[in-house]
C-alpha cells in the first residue's frame, strides 16, 4: 500500500513538473537534395534544351545551340507608357474652431507603366507545345509639387528614365518566373539550406531535456553529412536510434493536458520530418495522422500529409524513390571543338571567401570578371589539368573575392536602380527589395564605404549599416546634397563643401568625399 502511494505521488510530481516546463524550441539542421520536376524527361540522354536567350537555364539539362528536346523561345514585348495624370489636392489650414485660415494646393504626377512577355515551349518527347504569358502593370506617383507645371516638368524630364526602371524590373520578374516554371516542370534543382528545424525541449527542468538535446545533436550531425548526390542509406541507419527514442517517449506522456500533448507532438513532428528527408513519404503520412489525432497542432499534420502526397506523386512521375543523385548542368551551345580545348585561356587567380568563411583559390576567365555581380563563374579542370567548363556560384553564397593583383570584391546587399539588359540571376533579384551582389571595393573605412556595382553604379554603405544605397537611385539623384549632409553629420568642414556643391554624383568626387569624411577631425 505504501509503495502504491509513493508511486502515485511520484507520478503526480512528474506530471506537475512536465506541465510547468514542456516548452519547445526550433533547432535548425541542414539538408541537401534534388528537387524533382513535375513533368520529367526520364531519358537523361534527352535532357537538352535550346533557347533564344542566355538569361534562362534549366538545372540538370544541357543547353545546345539548336534542336533541343525542349525548344524554348522567350520574348519580351516591351513596356508601354500610359497617359500622365496630374492630380490636384486641396489642403486647408483651420483654427481650433474649424474656420479655414488658408487654402493651398499640391500636384502629383501619376503614370502607368505596363509590360508583357511570352514563353513558348515545344517538348519533342510528347509533341506538346504550349505558351505562357506574363504581364505586369505599375503606377508611378511622384512627390508633391507646388504647381501644376512643376509636376508636369518632373514627368517630362523623367518619363524615359522611369520607363527604363520599370522595364528592367518587369523583365527581371518575367525571367525569374520563366526560370521557375521551367525548373519546377522539367529541371533538377539542387536544394541545400539550413532553414529546416526540429522541435526540441528547452527547459532543463523537464525529465526528457537531456535526451532531447542528445537526440538533436545526433540528428544535426547526421544531416550535416547529407549530400544531394550521395546515397542516404548510411544516414538512415545513423538516425534510427533517434527515431526509436522519440517513439519511446510517447507512451510515457499520456493524457489530454495541453503540455502533455505538446511533448507527444514534438516526437510525432520530429519523426515525420526525419522520414520526409529520408525519402519515406508513406511513413510521413503515418505520423502526420498521429499529429492530427494528438490534437495539439492539426495544421502541421495536414501540412505533412500534403508534402508527403506531393513527394509520392513526384516519385511516381520520375520513376524513382530517391532525391539523391548526380545532376549534370552544362552549356554545349558554344563549346569549342575538342581540338581547341587544350588551348590556354586567360585566367585571373583570386581567393574566394564563402558565406561559411571557407577560403578557396579559384581561376576566373578575364572575360567573366565584368559579369560577377550576380553570379561567379570559376574555371573547372579535368584530371589532366585542362579546362573543360565552369562552375557557377550565386553571389548570395559568396562573401568576398580578393584577386591576386589586388582588386577586391565584397558581397553588398542593396537595391539596384538599373540593370544591364534587364538580366539578373533568378535567385538574386527580388522585385522591390535589396539583394546580395558582388561589388568592387573602392573605399572602406570605419566611417563609410564606397563600392562599384556592374562597373557603372556607385553604392554607399555607412559603417554599421546592413544595406547600401545606390547613388543612381531616385532618392540620391533628387536628394544628393541632403543624403551627403546626413552622412557627414558632425563634420562641419565636409558639410560646408556639400552646401557649396563641391561634390558631384560621380566616382571621383564621391571617393574624395569618403576620404575627407574619414579624415575629418583627425589630427
Amino acid at each position: 500500500m505504501k509503495q502504491i502511494l509513493l508511486s502515485c505521488i511520484a507520478s503526480l510530481v512528474c506530471t506537475i513538473s512536465i506541465a510547468q516546463s514542456a516548452n519547445i524550441d526550433r533547432e535548425n539542421f541542414r539538408t541537401s537534395y534534388v528537387n524533382l520536376p513535375s513533368k520529367p524527361i526520364l531519358d537523361d540522354s534527352k535532357r537538352t534544351y535550346s533557347i533564344n536567350t542566355s538569361s534562362i537555364t534549366i538545372p540538370g539539362f544541357s543547353k545546345v545551340k539548336t534542336g533541343g528536346t525542349l525548344d524554348i523561345s522567350y520574348k519580351f514585348h516591351g513596356t508601354k507608357i500610359g497617359t500622365v495624370d496630374i492630380k490636384k489636392e486641396k489642403h486647408e489650414k483651420k483654427d481650433k474652431d474649424g474656420k479655414v485660415l488658408s487654402v493651398s494646393y499640391t500636384y502629383t504626377a501619376n503614370v502607368n507603366y505596363s509590360s508583357s512577355a511570352t514563353l513558348s515551349v515545344n517538348n519533342a518527347t510528347n509533341a506538346n507545345a504550349y505558351e505562357k504569358s506574363y504581364s505586369e502593370s505599375e503606377t508611378h506617383s511622384s512627390g508633391e509639387f507646388s504647381t501644376y507645371k512643376k509636376a508636369q516638368d518632373y514627368y517630362n524630364n523623367n518619363r524615359y528614365n522611369l520607363r527604363d526602371k520599370y522595364k528592367s524590373s518587369h523583365k527581371s520578374q518575367f525571367l525569374s518566373s520563366a526560370r521557375g516554371h521551367l525548373t519546377s516542370t522539367y529541371g533538377y534543382d539542387i536544394e541545400s539550406h539550413e532553414r529546416e528545424f526540429f522541435w526540441i525541449l528547452r527547459s532543463k527542468k523537464h525529465p526528457e531535456f537531456a535526451k532531447h538535446q542528445e537526440a538533436y545533436q545526433t540528428l544535426k550531425s547526421a544531416f550535416e553529412k547529407m549530400k544531394y548526390n550521395t546515397s542516404i542509406d548510411s544516414l538512415k541507419i545513423e538516425v534510427l536510434p533517434v527515431i526509436d527514442y522519440f517513439n519511446s517517449v510517447i507512451p510515457n506522456y499520456q493524457g489530454k493536458k495541453r503540455k502533455i500533448r505538446k511533448v507527444r507532438y514534438a516526437s510525432y513532428y520530429n519523426i515525420a520530418k526525419i522520414y520526409y528527408y529520408l525519402d519515406e513519404p508513406e511513413k510521413v503520412k503515418e505520423y502526420a495522422q498521429k499529429i492530427i489525432d494528438n490534437d495539439y497542432d492539426k495544421s502541421d499534420g495536414k501540412y505533412f500529409n500534403r508534402i508527403a502526397d506531393q513527394l509520392i506523386e513526384k516519385f511516381k512521375a520520375n520513376e524513382t524513390k530517391s532525391r539523391h543523385f548526380e545532376v549534370v548542368t552544362e552549356d554545349l551551345s558554344s563549346q569549342k571543338e575538342q581540338s581547341d580545348l587544350s588551348e590556354d585561356i586567360e585566367v585571373n587567380q583570386a581567393y574566394l571567401i564563402t558565406k561559411e568563411n571557407d577560403t578557396t583559390l579559384v581561376d576566373i576567365k578575364t572575360s567573366d570578371i565584368s559579369k560577377i555581380a550576380y553570379s561567379l563563374k570559376t574555371v573547372e579542370y579535368d584530371q589532366n589539368g585542362k579546362p573543360f567548363g565552369t562552375r557557377v556560384r550565386k553571389a548570395k553564397k559568396c562573401k568576398e573575392l580578393v584577386f591576386i593583383d589586388g582588386d577586391h570584391y565584397r558581397n553588398i546587399k542593396f537595391k539596384e536602380s538599373s540593370i544591364k539588359n534587364g538580366e539578373v540571376d533568378a535567385g538574386q533579384m527580388i522585385l522591390g527589395g535589396a539583394t546580395d551582389k558582388l561589388c568592387k571595393v573602392l573605399f572602406e573605412s570605419e566611417k563609410i564605404n564606397l563600392y562599384l556595382f556592374n562597373n557603372k553604379e556607385l553604392v554607399i554603405l555607412p559603417a554599421g549599416s546592413e544595406k547600401g544605397k545606390s547613388t543612381m537611385s531616385t532618392g540620391y539623384v533628387f536628394g544628393f546634397k541632403k543624403n551627403l549632409t546626413k552622412l557627414a553629420e558632425g563634420c562641419t568642414v565636409v558639410q560646408e563643401k556639400i552646401a557649396n556643391k563641391e561634390y558631384k554624383n560621380n566616382q571621383e568626387d564621391l571617393l574624395r568625399f569618403c576620404k575627407e569624411l574619414t579624415n575629418c577631425n583627425v589630427e
